[in-house]
């Protein structure tokens, strides 16, 4: 089956085998659901709500560009991009990214939606699992395993990651020398959209008490005392996205 889109049509089809969705879609280019004997590289769709986390993805997957190809990049709110798959960042999200891995879901222009995240209880991971999704990929994996990981699903695969016990959580994101890891960006994000310790520290898998080191900890690196102060400098630098941000006075 292929597809040839430049807009969206509201009319129902079969996914393919596998697949998700319930609209047809059409774009500029052609996408070959006929997998998996092809050997163009499989087309990818990055996704996630800040710019920035976008860009460290699609320059992650940029020498396996022979493999992946980068079809398009959602930063913010969905719009239809046909693609063999899916990433959805769980970056930011609450619920996991569960929740916006359905979203993508019901879009129906990607043959498989694949969730990226740094942790995953074993009750979402289930969830992912009986919604269809086709993938949940750990962010501790090289950009290789990924890669690997992204043609395998394409191929028809279903691959989970193992989620390490302990781990690191180097920096991947371009913050102007602020020295910010990826888990203080994060919890940047949910501090822009208003959300209390406790909801923040549920979505991140900690406790409250280490949110509350970790908001001392990134307050110092950003030179603010405030969360209000703190949104502002996350808006400043990228981080967070100004229609995200919840008034905090």
């Amino acid at each position: 089956m292929k597809a040839d889109f430049t807009t969206v049509s509201r009319t129902p089809f079969d996914p393919p085998a596998g697949g998700h969705g319930s609209w047809r879609c059409f774009q500029t280019g052609v996408v070959d659901f006929s997998l998996p004997g092809h050997t163009d590289p499989v087309s990818l769709v990055v996704i996630n709500d800040v710019d920035l986390v976008v860009a460290g993805l699609v320059s992650m997957l940029e020498p396996h560009s022979d493999r992946v190809r980068i079809a398009g990049t959602i930063a913010g709110e969905l719009r239809p991009i046909a693609a063999d798959v899916a990433l959805v960042d769980a970056f930011g999200h609450p619920n996991a990214g569960v929740d916006r891995l359905r979203a993508v879901m019901e879009l129906g222009c990607c043959r498989h939606v694949v969730l990226y995240t740094w942790r995953l209880s074993t009750s979402m991971a289930v969830e992912v699992v009986e919604l269809g999704g086709a993938g949940i990929l750990a962010k501790s994996s090289s950009s290789e395993e990924i890669a690997s990981a992204i043609v395998r699903i394409a191929g028809g695969e279903r691959v989970i990651h193992d989620f390490p016990l302990t781990m690191n959580y180097p920096s991947t994101l371009d913050t102007g020398g602020l020295d910010l890891t990826d888990r203080e960006i994060e919890l940047l994000v949910h501090v822009a959209r208003g959300h209390n310790n406790a909801r923040i520290g549920e979505a991140m898998f900690l406790a409250e008490s280490t949110i509350k080191t970790y908001l001392k900890r990134v307050y110092r690196k950003l030179g603010v005392n405030s969360r209000a102060q703190a949104v502002m400098r996350a808006v400043e630098l990228g981080i967070a996205r100004k229609d995200n941000v919840t008034d905090l006075r």
